[in-house]
């Protein structure tokens, strides 16, 4: 699969996940430490600066000020804004003394600054920065005085709720007077929308004597303002959706005559999801910030006329962003990939629901050429994460899928040692699915990795398998991440026969294909619910594509169109 990458450079990469977000619960605002004369708000779903500013009785132009926004139209929920809301200012701390400050969600230096009473130069020099814009939640930082800001009061006692079948987490929280948010953060869940019949959940500032049951129709709702909402989209599976989630790879891109021909093949094979590639290049490829969103905007608008979900996979930067002109390859100031996704987050806020954060950033060939790093990859997703959460909060932000290989530097890392790098480099506070490629290889979707790492005849490693899965979950959990989910963003068999190929080796029949995808879902069903989310398997075939192509022997249907078995016993299939 992963030699397969250097020609299928189209493929594209559930959750409506609010991992960025911090907890909104109403009360007292939190009180400036240096001073009584500013508070701290945490930005709600629908709000905008003129309200915020109405509500605290202070114009907007203060608050942009306290809080170094450039533009007061360009807030986003889980944000914290220092509130100012007297007219002195704080003291400045003792001369030479200095503190630290742990950042929290939605924080930034020029709030921190304004807290302390100090300056961003002060602090971008004290903690040595690079860049102020980027900062992390968890990350120490120095500040020049003996203050610390207050923390959020914690709830004195919790208690457990098992979820019964019919639950929702609003439904919940309302039973207990909290709120979604409260428990999401208590849980460490990453998509409030998601969870299961028998997950127990940490109630916070509720006594276990006294746990109520939660009804279905909750009749007095907990105490707080009235905000409107923001018409969302809701990407991820409602308790009790049936998981895995259907998906398939599209090449529509290029294919401009053939959209609307492939999306409604895969709107008949009976999927939801469809992974499409949006290839930054050709969207911003005449200079930072000149954008042309004509082919973009008509791939989204066919495939949501047709009721089916996105997952955008975008890569290949423009030649603008990379001076060494590699053909897929990080860009060189990781913040014009960030500014880029902010850019197209907010066009398609609610019709594209998922975004893949590269692909197999593993492998060199598909990171400039150049060694593969784990670390560096965490610090792009970093910016890819924030820039896609603060212009739409429900977008699924998904790792790029890796590329399942035995190979090492300076050409490849293998794929579990890559993700353990990813976790070491603080990779779990940017992503809300973990993306990865499952290639059944030669064995059938039911083999166990061990076996087919004791048959040389099947690969003799564990990654030749389609249950290769199942090694990254365990990854997952051994991090702490067993309550995300995972994709399988790319996945299936190839038929090719021809000699010399390099996949000749693991090639099955059509009719074996078609039989083995079938089952690849079963058993994800059986055994992977409810982690696995949406899973795409390969692929609508490009019209372009002949038996030349070594992607053409892993499509389920033929370049003209016709459909091939695995097509048809993917469309008949039980759902």
């Amino acid at each position: 699969m992963g030699n397969r990458k250097r020609r299928l450079v189209m493929v594209v990469s559930l959750v409506a996940l609010l991992a960025g977000l911090a907890s909104p619960v109403w009360g007292a605002p939190e009180t400036n430490p240096q001073s009584t004369v500013s508070q701290i708000h945490i930005v709600q779903w629908g709000e905008n600066l003129t309200l915020i500013a109405r509500r605290y009785g202070v114009s907007t132009t203060a608050i942009a000020q306290a809080n170094g926004i450039a533009n007061p139209n360009y807030i986003y929920a889980g944000q914290r804004l220092v509130i100012p809301t007297g007219s002195t200012s704080p003291a400045p701390p003792p001369s030479g003394s200095t503190t630290t400050y742990v950042v929290r969600r939605g924080d930034t230096l020029s709030g921190i600054a304004y807290r302390f009473g100090t300056t961003v130069n002060g602090l971008v020099s004290l903690n040595g920065l690079v860049n102020p814009n980027l900062i992390f939640a968890g990350q120490t930082l120095r500040v020049p005085g003996q203050g610390a800001p207050s923390q959020p009061s914690q709830p004195a006692q919790t208690c457990v709720y098992v979820v019964k079948r019919g639950d929702n987490l609003t439904r919940i929280a309302l039973a207990y007077r909290t709120t979604v948010w409260a428990i999401a953060i208590a849980n460490n869940l990453a998509n409030p929308s998601f969870i299961w019949v028998g997950q127990r959940l940490t109630i916070p500032g509720c006594s276990p004597s006294s746990s109520p049951t939660p009804t279905p129709r909750p009749t007095t709702p907990a105490p707080g303002p009235t905000v409107s909402p923001t018409p969302t989209a809701k990407p991820g599976p409602a308790p009790g959706t049936k998981t895995p989630e259907y998906g398939v790879h599209t090449f529509m891109w290029w294919n401009g005559e053939h959209r609307d021909r492939d999306a409604q093949l895969a709107k008949d094979a009976g999927v939801t999801w469809v992974k499409e590639v949006f290839p930054w290049k050709n969207i911003e490829g005449a200079g930072k910030g000149i954008f042309d969103w004509s082919v973009a905007d008509q791939l989204v608008q066919i495939l949501n006329d047709r009721g089916l979900k996105i997952i955008a996979r975008v890569d290949f930067q423009p030649i603008w962003a990379r001076a060494d002109g590699a053909n897929n390859g990080p860009p060189d100031n990781y913040i014009d990939y960030g500014d880029f996704l902010y850019a197209m987050a907010s066009r398609y806020r609610g019709k594209i629901h998922a975004y893949e954060i590269w692909n197999e950033p593993n492998l060199a060939r598909e990171w400039g050429g150049k060694a593969p790093n784990a670390a560096e990859y965490v610090a792009l997703l970093r910016v890819a994460h924030r820039g896609i959460k603060q212009a739409d909060p429900n977008a699924v932000v998904m790792t790029a899928g890796l590329a399942p290989t035995g190979t090492g530097l300076p050409h490849a890392i293998p794929d579990a040692q890559y993700l353990r790098e990813m976790y070491q480099a603080g990779a779990k506070n940017y992503f809300d699915v973990l993306g990865v490629h499952a290639p059944g290889y030669k064995a059938a979707p039911e083999t166990d990795p061990a076996e087919v790492a004791n048959n040389p005849a099947l690969g003799g490693r564990r990654f030749f398998c389609f249950r290769r899965v199942e090694d990254l979950r365990q990854i997952m959990v051994q991090n702490g991440d067993a309550g995300k989910q995972m994709a399988v963003l790319e996945f299936g068999w190839t038929s090719d026969p021809r000699p010399g190929s390099p996949y000749q080796w693991h090639a099955v029949s059509e009719e074996t294909k078609a039989d083995y995808i079938v089952r690849a879902f079963q058993w994800a069903r059986d055994h992977w619910s409810p982690w696995m989310g949406p899973m795409t398997v390969l692929s609508i075939a490009d019209v372009k594509w002949t038996e030349a192509d070594e992607q053409y022997w892993w499509a389920i249907t033929n370049p003209d169109g016709t459909t091939r078995p695995a097509y048809d016993a993917l469309r008949n299939a039980p759902k």
